[in-house]
């Protein structure tokens, strides 16, 4: 069974987003969680098709041009109809994301939560996201989901939960919003690919209280001392919350 695939996470959870300086800023000031449209993902397999072909798919679609061409527009087709809002699942910080997950290693944030916290926040303001643990094995993806969550079916849920081993170490759960009742509709009516560009918003954003869903606020490990402080001071109410990381710290 599907459901046997999905790894049900304890609302105790440590979960982990990382971030550069001015994406804290706005989740203070918006109090909301920002969800990205999937092509705007730099992985362009991501919530794909393609990593689910057989192998003979695989060679029909790297032989042939005009094959080549059409599952391409299919996969950003279809990539236009699912919006992400990612987290990292570990009980402590992860040097890798330290330096994945901004421009600038010196300005870089992370805020601590849990899986109950952010569920219990995203439900506040709405009943379509689901919050599920990624698979990095998608050739054993393909079962029909037969009930949760909404009853999607391989072309829908698998697409967005199932990567590739070589992003592994990301170790990522993601809420997620997928329209799969429009992505069908927009089959249908033969809408194009541009089409979709232009119609469908690049982001999706819900509102929170980062007082209820953030528990910690961690600098860089390598920012100044100074860094430090402007962190605390544009915290507000979770100034007492914000610390340096000491992931680098003689002891």
């Amino acid at each position: 069974m599907y459901e046997d695939k999905i790894e049900h996470l304890d609302n105790n959870q440590k979960i982990w987003r990382y971030m550069d300086f001015s994406k804290y800023i706005d989740l203070l000031t918006t109090r909301e969680l920002h969800f990205a449209r999937a092509d705007r993902l730099e992985d362009i397999f991501d919530c794909s098709y393609i990593p689910f072909l057989k192998e003979k798919s695989r060679r029909l679609f790297s032989e042939n041009l005009y094959t080549k061409k059409e599952i391409l527009r299919i996969n950003d087709f279809c990539r236009f109809f699912v919006y992400l809002n990612c987290w990292h699942i570990n009980d402590v910080e992860s040097a890798a994301l330290w330096k994945l997950y901004s421009e600038n290693k010196y300005e870089t944030i992370a805020i601590k939560s849990t899986f109950g916290k952010l569920k219990s926040e995203i439900g506040q303001s709405r009943n379509d996201v689901y919050i599920l643990k990624v698979r990095y094995d998608p050739e054993h993806a393909g079962t029909p989901v037969p009930n949760n969550p909404s009853s999607k079916s391989y072309t829908g849920v698998e697409k967005i939960i199932y990567k590739r081993k070589s992003f592994k170490h990301e170790e990522e759960m993601r809420a997620f919003i997928y329209n799969g009742d429009d992505e069908i509709r927009a089959m249908e009516s033969k809408h194009e690919v541009e089409q979709l560009k232009i119609q469908r918003p690049e982001c999706i954003r819900i509102k929170i209280k980062p007082s209820n869903l953030i528990e910690k606020v961690y600098v860089s490990p390598l920012a100044t001392d100074l860094f430090v402080e402007l962190v605390k001071n544009v915290s507000g109410g979770l100034k007492d919350r914000v610390l340096k990381s000491d992931l680098y710290k003689l002891y």
